[in-house]
Parts: structure tokens; sequence; C-alpha cells
């Protein structure tokens, strides 16, 4: 077998070296950071029927604390202790040389934290102020499961850290030549690079000067005028029968008390406050109401038209 060459991609590759020359910064937060510019390794040299895994874990550089003072990082102490650093696998995990070479290996999922009780298994815990640096590691396996620790039918084909790749941990940036080499080179950062972070702001469509505020908003619920309700009109009672008056006509099976003249004289001529009706004595029969058909009930409300 060939010796394995990894490198990063090319655009990546001059972004980082970019970076290195003004010191980079990577800002960590509790809810967690992906890195810019991304870890994008390309990898030549490995056999393609074998199977292959790839890690990547983030490393202290060196033991000392950093401040940002007069334009430029100086160490400022000793850092915090060394724990063992957490090893990420990649998320495709066990695959053959041959897929590994064909399209490159990407780690941009990783996100880094300043919360070191963080449960999310993407999440690196980093201390702020400490230098970091990525490690990539490249383990030959017999198995075609991923693996959460290297068993021993792994083997350690090479591991591969590029010191340009170096940065601070912080949680804002200190050096604003950074700030501009990101803004430059960040496809995301557009609305920073057109004027700064207020442009981002989505603006509302442009109109012609013909076009009214009316015309141009989106079209509203015309309201339902209630003098031209489609409801059925109140008909009055026995209004369908011409030959009788419209004024309503008092049930006689509910009030059945004619007057009678034994009643004591000092009760009023008519006991009853109401007009009583007396079909026994009336000329004309009692009319009897025709069944009415129910109509079905019409939409009231007006109709929207698609927006």
């Amino acid at each position: 077998m060939s010796e394995v060459q990894v490198t990063l991609r090319e655009d990546q590759d001059r972004v980082w070296r970019l970076l290195h020359s003004q010191q980079n910064e990577m800002i960590v937060t509790k809810s967690g950071r992906k890195m810019f510019p991304k870890l994008e390794y390309s990898v030549r040299g490995l056999a393609p029927n074998k199977l292959y895994a790839m890690m990547l874990h983030l490393e202290h550089s060196d033991d000392c604390r950093y401040k940002f003072t007069n334009g430029e990082w100086i160490k400022s102490g000793k850092a915090e202790p060394h724990k063992e650093p957490k090893k990420l696998w990649h998320p495709d995990g066990v695959r053959s040389g041959r897929d590994w070479i064909a399209t490159p290996v990407c780690f941009d999922r990783i996100k880094i934290t300043n919360t070191s009780d963080s449960t999310n298994a993407s999440m690196i815990f980093l201390h702020s102020m400490n230098k970091y640096c990525p490690i990539l590691s490249i383990f030959e396996s017999q198995s075609e499961t991923p693996m959460s620790i290297p068993q021993p039918s792994t083997r350690l084909v090479t591991s591969v850290r590029f010191d340009y790749t170096e940065f601070i941990a912080v949680t804002a940036y200190q050096n604003d030549a950074v700030i501009k080499i990101k803004v430059q080179n960040n496809p995301f950062a557009k609305g920073f690079r057109e004027g700064g972070q207020g442009n981002r702001k989505r603006e509302s469509p442009s109109t012609d000067e013909s076009t009214t505020e009316e015309s141009s908003a989106s079209p509203k619920p015309k309201k339902c005028n209630k003098s031209s309700s489609v409801s059925p009109p109140i008909v009055p009672r026995f209004a369908q029968f011409p030959q009788f008056p419209t004024t309503p006509v008092m049930n006689p099976f509910l009030y059945t008390f004619p007057f009678f003249p034994q009643f004591p004289p000092q009760l009023p001529s008519n006991p009853f406050p109401f007009p009583v009706s007396f079909p026994f004595f009336s000329q004309l029969p009692f009319p009897t109401q025709a069944p009415v058909e129910k109509k079905p009930k019409e939409e009231t409300e007006p109709e929207i038209d698609d927006v």
C-alpha cells in the first residue's frame, strides 16, 4: 500500500492559512457553534477494498492561557487542566478506501461549546482563552459497523495535524482582522459584506410609482354589509293569506276564557291585558296555516379571492 496523504481542500486550506497569519479565533457558546472555516480533508493512498474509519478530536496546543492586549494575543498564565479530549467518529461510519478517496472527508456537524456538562454527541467542550488544534486519525477496520473506541481488530493508519489550523477559543472575537477574513470568505455572511448587519433585514418588495398602497397590499376579506344580508326576511304571521289581516292572531286554544257578565262588577270589562279571540262567534272560519317549506340556508360569508 502506498503512503497515505491527507490535505485540506484547496479553498479551505487558503482561508485557514490567512486566519493563521492573524492568530485564528473560534467562537464557543453554551448552545454550541460550528467552526469556520470547515475541516474538509482530501485523502489519498488508501487501499480501495479495505475498510476505514475517520476520527477527529481537538487537543491543546500548549499549556498556556491567552489574553488579547494591544492588538495581539499574549500568554497570561497556565491553561486549565487537560482532560482526555472527546473523539468523534465521522458520521459515515466505516467505508471502503475507494469511498473515502472519492469525496472529501468533512466534519461540518461538529460544534464547539463552553458547557462542560453538554450531552450532545456532536459537541466538543473547550476552555475559553485556550489554544487548540484539530487532529484527524484514520483507522483500518475489519468490521463494517462504526467504532466508539479502537478495537483489537482496528489499526491506526495515520494521524494528521496541521499547525496552521490552530485557533484560540473565545466567547467574542477580539481581532478585527479575523472578523474581516471570515466575513469575506463565509458564504453565510453576505449581509455583513453588503454594508453591515443592519442590511440583513428582509426588505419589502419594490413597487412601481403608480402602484398604490392598497393595490400592493395583500387582499383582505370583504366586510359583510348588514343591510344587504341574504338571510330570509321576517314574514308577518299569516301574510301568505291575503284574505286575513297581517295583525298576528292569538291562538284560541291557549286563551279560551271569554268574558262572562256574571263576573263581579268590580272587575274590568276585559280581565286580560291582551286581546282574546273568539273563534266560536266569528263568522270567518279559523285558517289553517299551510306548512312552510324549509329552504337550504345560503352562505352569508363573502368569498375571498386566492392570494
